[in-house]
């Protein structure tokens, strides 16, 4: 493992052999860059090569190999046939309001007596809880099906039970040592008896595995008069909620992802994701859609309505039919997003003129800012901003009936959920993972918390820690940029969690004219290099504090993703520049 430093970063380049490089580049007629690429992926062979670039839906793997999932499909099966009532339990998030959809759409299409109950985030807070499962059975629901959420909703599972309700789990977060043994089913390929091999699905993936089984078994009970409701249609939800969740893009994941794309860029668009392209300005003339652009741009205007109250026309938008009701939630949701904009901002200032003037990020290894009155829809917003800003684990908490209730963000080298176990004497609850966790502490232990966890940051982290890192994939010399490789580098999309966009690292370039920075602020770095007598046009964002470095030297290392750039009809390759510094 190679490390170099710039003023900002730490690159870390794990070098392969080039012999084994140069062997897979032979074998699979590929360039060495994509051959190395490759290998770093652990995808060697011709056909692993092949599913990675062009997988079709034939490749998903079976439904019924995931637990109960023959179980879970009976059931689901005979209320569909007998007419029963059927209520899909969601959550608040993207994920939940698509596989709620996605459930909706499919027993709609079978002609199913089907509801859907999402909670309430400000009132309700995530998951199962015994209030709606009165109220739902206050509806007269026979069978409850949850989606995103379920796997350790114990008491509520038996409530429902005892009051009448079957129920079936299908979640994908991590279970507990109990399960929800009551449930007549649990599809979750995180169980720990469960064998499917692909741990990496979103909820709303879980979701259309589901209904893949159902719609087989729906068929071998001869149900469809005609032909089956075609799935291939509900793609571009399980898109919007597998990206939204920021899971990998592996396995089916990728499969789903480029043909959930492909929906969303074609003609036969869902009509509320098309009203919503059409209200957000820099999407209303996207021809291919990327995962940015649900990642930025679609996603946060879906998830806007439950941040700040109530996920129902973000749900509503997704299954409507009529275009005039779709442009009209287009417009809320655009509205909705805006708002949690403006108050997300308010909050990110206050949370930085706090950190500043009580020096945390400089005196502290981890940062604590707690306040009253701050929504605690953007909180978890506000606290991956600040992580993005001064690179310290870091914990935002407001006021909630008493109690400072918050979110936790993190660095690579620090993992959070443990820290927390650490610290579970001080708090009244805390959940996640590594890298992010909500937590509720009392008031007055806020100090004596702050105090304890920043110890254990520092206690488990080194200066070097706080060096953010950029991991590259390939190095390339210039003859290697050609057309040729940007087409392969089309195939690798689409980019996201697990298969993020590659960054290429070249040695030794020069500066074949002066530099430049533009924009607004003049942030942003302009420049053409030069390599073996190939020019490269480049731009690297929100420079500005490189300009001394690159007007002071010839010479440079470089990192940086390839990109199309397309002027008066012409189409040039152009080098965005992750980080620069002087060869040494």
């Amino acid at each position: 493992m190679d490390n170099f430093k710039s003023i900002k970063y730490k690159w870390k380049y794990e070098k392969i052999d080039d012999s084994l490089i140069k062997q897979v580049a032979s074998e699979n007629n590929i360039p060495k860059p994509v051959a190395e690429l490759m290998i770093k992926k652990g995808i060697y062979s011709k056909d692993d090569i092949e599913l990675f670039f062009n997988g079709s839906l034939k490749s998903l793997r079976n439904p019924f190999d995931i637990k109960d999932m023959e179980k879970a499909a009976e059931r689901i099966a005979k209320a569909v046939m007998n007419h029963e009532s059927i209520f899909i339990y969601g959550d608040y998030d993207v994920d939940g309001v698509t596989a709620t959809a996605l459930m909706y759409i499919f027993l709609m299409q079978c002609g199913a007596n089907v509801s859907y109950y999402i909670p309430n985030r400000l009132e309700e807070g995530y998951g199962l809880n015994k209030d709606a499962i009165n109220e739902i059975h206050h509806r007269g629901a026979d069978l409850i099906i949850t989606v995103d959420c379920g796997i350790s909703a114990i008491e509520e599972v038996l409530l429902a039970k005892e009051l009448g309700m079957d129920i079936i789990i299908t979640d994908h977060h991590q279970p507990s040592k109990e399960l929800p043994v009551a449930a007549d089913a649990i599809i979750n390929p995180m169980r720990e008896d469960d064998l499917y091999p692909n741990k990496t699905l979103a909820g709303v993936g879980v979701a259309f595995k589901v209904v893949m089984a159902l719609r087989f078994t729906l068929r071998k009970h001869n149900f469809f008069q005609n032909d089956a409701p075609n799935i291939r249609n509900l793609l571009d939800i399980v898109t919007l909620g597998t990206i939204a969740d920021v899971m990998p893009l592996v396995d089916e994941n990728r499969i789903f992802v480029r043909h959930g794309l492909e929906l969303m860029s074609g003609d036969n668009v869902r009509i509320g994701i098309d009203e919503l392209k059409k209200v957000i300005d820099s999407l209303s003339t996207v021809q291919k859609m990327k995962t940015s652009n649900i990642g930025f741009q679609i996603a946060p205007r879906i998830n806007a309505m439950g941040r700040m109250a109530s996920s129902d026309k973000s749900l509503k938008l997704l299954v409507t039919q009529n275009r005039n009701e779709a442009r009209q939630l287009a417009i809320e949701l655009d509205n909705e997003n805006k708002y949690r904009q403006m108050i997300e901002r308010d909050i990110l200032q206050q949370t930085f003129d706090i950190i500043e003037t009580n020096r945390y990020a400089d005196n502290e290894g981890g940062i604590v800012v707690a306040s009253e009155g701050w929504h605690p829809g953007v909180i978890g917003i506000v606290a991956s901003r600040v992580v993005d800003k001064y690179f310290r684990p870091t914990i935002i908490l407001t006021d909630d009936n008493g109690v400072y209730k918050g979110s936790a963000r993190s660095i690579p080298g620090f993992h959070l959920y443990d820290g927390l176990s650490s610290l579970s004497d001080l708090l009244l609850s805390f959940g996640g993972h590594k890298y992010a966790a909500g937590v509720k502490i009392a008031k007055e232990n806020l100090e004596e918390f702050r105090e304890r966890f920043n110890k254990i940051v520092i206690e488990n982290l080194n200066k070097e820690d706080f060096i953010p890192e950029i991991n590259i994939d390939a190095e390339i010399d210039s003859k290697d940029i050609t057309d040729e490789i940007m087409q392969y580098l089309e195939k690798l999309e689409p980019y996201g969690q697990g298969n993020k966009e590659p960054v290429f690292y070249m040695k030794k370039v020069s500066k074949y004219q002066y530099e430049t920075f533009v924009g607004k602020e003049q942030n942003h770095l302009k420049c053409v290099f030069e390599k073996k007598g190939i020019l490269f046009d480049a731009i690297g964002f929100n420079m500005k504090e490189y300009k001394s470095i690159v007007a002071e030297n010839d010479e440079f290392d470089i990192l940086f993703s390839l990109v199309h750039n397309t002027w008066k009809n012409t189409k040039t390759i152009q080098l965005n520049i992750k980080d620069i510094k002087k060869s040494e």
